[in-house]
This record gives C-alpha cells, sequence and structure tokens, in this order.
C-alpha cells in the first residue's frame, strides 16, 4: 500500500507507517525536510488554485493508496487537487479532526469544508472509503499522554489501529462470521475494545452507523486451551447486535502473550460537528 500524507500531520503519519515493510510512503508539505516540498502559499484557497502537479513523484497507478490529512491547515485546501492527480488508484482517506476548541473561526470553517467534501467524495465512490478520526478521542482511548511526543503517542495509537485492522483483512481468520459492509458505507471510523473490560474506545463519534466488524487478536495457546474464549466473544458480539445494525467479527491467531480487539465502524451518512454537538447531553 502506499500512503501519502500531505501537510505536517500528514507527513508525520504516513513517516508513522513507514516503520512496517507493507507501506510505501510518501510526504507532501512546504517544509524542505518532505519528501515532496511545494510552495508555501497565502492561503487555503491559493493551495486549491495552484497546486503543483505531482504526478512525475507519484508514479503509481492502480495501486492501494491511502491519503492522510488534517483538516485545519491552510495546505489541506490542496485536497482535491491531490486526490485528482491519483485518481486512477483505489483511494482510501484517513482524515484527522483536531482539537479546535481554541481555533480562530476561519481555522474552524476550513476543517468543516474538508472534512465534509472529502466525506461527499466518499459518498459518491471517488474514494473507497474515509476514516474520519477525532484527536481528543484517541487521547482518551489511550489514556494520560504527556507534552513531550504528544502527537507521536497518538500517531502511532492511530498507524498502529489501522495497521492491525489492515493485517487482519488481508489474514484469514480461526473463526468468525465476517459480513461485507454495505457498498453504501463508505464513511468509517476505528477503535479499541477492552476485552476484559469490555469497553469501546472509538476515536470518532460516528452516527447512524450501519455496520460494526471487531478483530480479535489471541495466541495460539489461548486458542487451544481457554474453554470459555467462544462464548465469551460470541456473547460479547451478539449483546451488541441492533436494528439496522449489522455485527460481525473475526478471531485470528497471533504470537503476542496478551489479547486484544480492534474494531471498524460504518455509516453511509456525512458527520458533520453540528450533528455531534446535537446528540450531546449538555444540560
Amino acid at each position: 500500500m502506499k500512503v501519502v500524507g500531505l501537510g505536517k500531520a500528514g507527513c508525520n503519519i504516513a513517516n508513522a507507517f513507514s516503520k512496517f515493510p507493507q507501506y510505501e510512503t510518501y510526504g507532501i508539505d512546504t517544509a524542505k525536510e518532505a519528501d515532496i516540498t511545494i510552495k508555501k502559499r497565502k492561503n487555503h484557497e491559493d493551495y486549491d488554485a495552484h497546486f503543483p502537479n505531482l504526478k512525475k513523484k507519484l508514479k503509481f497507478t492502480g495501486a492501494e493508496v491511502l491519503v492522510v490529512v488534517c483538516g485545519s491547515g491552510e495546505i489541506s485546501g490542496g485536497s482535491l487537487r491531490l486526490l485528482e492527480q491519483l485518481q486512477s488508484n483505489r483511494l482510501t482517506v484517513i482524515y484527522i479532526q483536531p482539537d479546535l476548541t481554541l481555533g480562530s473561526e476561519l481555522q474552524k470553517i476550513r476543517e468543516n469544508v474538508v472534512r465534509n467534501v472529502l466525506q461527499e467524495y466518499a459518498r459518491s465512490g471517488l474514494l473507497e472509503r474515509i476514516y474520519l478520526i477525532d484527536n481528543q478521542l484517541v487521547e482518551q482511548g489511550i489514556g494520560q499522554v504527556p507534552i513531550m511526543g504528544y502527537h507521536e503517542v497518538l500517531n502511532q495509537a492511530i498507524v498502529n489501529t489501522f495497521h492491525m485492522i489492515n493485517v487482519f483483512e488481508n489474514s484469514e481468520s480461526v473463526i468468525g462470521n465476517f459480513i461485507r459492509p454495505s457498498s453504501l458505507s463508505r464513511i468509517a471510523t476505528i477503535g479499541i475494545l477492552d476485552i476484559e473490560e469490555e469497553t469501546e474506545k472509538w476515536f470518532y463519534s460516528l452516527t447512524n452507523s450501519r455496520d460494526v466488524v471487531y478483530y480479535y487478536g489471541i495466541n495460539e495457546e489461548e486458542l487451544q486451551m481457554d474453554g470459555t474464549l467462544f462464548a465469551n466473544i460470541t456473547n460479547y458480539v451478539k449483546a451488541q447486535v441492533d436494528d439496522g445494525l449489522n455485527v460481525s467479527y473475526g478471531v485470528f491467531k497471533t504470537t503476542y502473550d496478551q489479547k486484544y480487539c480492534y474494531c471498524i465502524k460504518y455509516s453511509s451518512m456525512v458527520q458533520s460537528y453540528t450533528q455531534l454537538l446535537d446528540d450531546q447531553d449538555i444540560s
């Protein structure tokens, strides 16, 4: 898989993917240390109007390509132009939603526009899928994070989760009942299930979910010896079934001592910031 990061955050996440041999990574930014350095523009609109032709540097076609972008940066204005140049490939986007509580109104508007437009691209079929990630929820999911190396810790959590799901999706499960998500469900997020506590920590508050998939990683000895494991897993998965929601799972053999579970949630509906606020009880 090719991973293309746009902007500082996108480049950092692409670089985090580079530790795994399954990925070929490219970082695009205005900084000199980027893999591909482009000219700095005055504003969001200028990146859209004057985004450079990078086809000679991104020489691949018919490949699986993962584009990573954060919507608050001005360079995210070039997102659609970059996707147009990569349209001969199978495109997926990881979209990072930053904490804009203290951001300017311009940053909030910019982020909202980029996030919604990319979701519409996914719904129209121009993208295979878009994964929405909220940095605040990633932090909540992994616990206390020190200031030094803050973004590196969050980025590693995102990359490790996405990578393991990708590994499982390309592996044969020991047992499971995978249900293919609806072709309309192209908006998604990822998360982690604490198996012992039976608590789910999602990286985005996805609404109107249609499909949920759980990927259990269990070591071989436990798969052979634990007679309660199958019942515990299936009972939990069955308990998540709701009207209009498809729930499926797979159990995979690992070499790790600790058992773990990653998950994906899918929706066909555009996720708006206003909708998320409306869904919260702030009384």
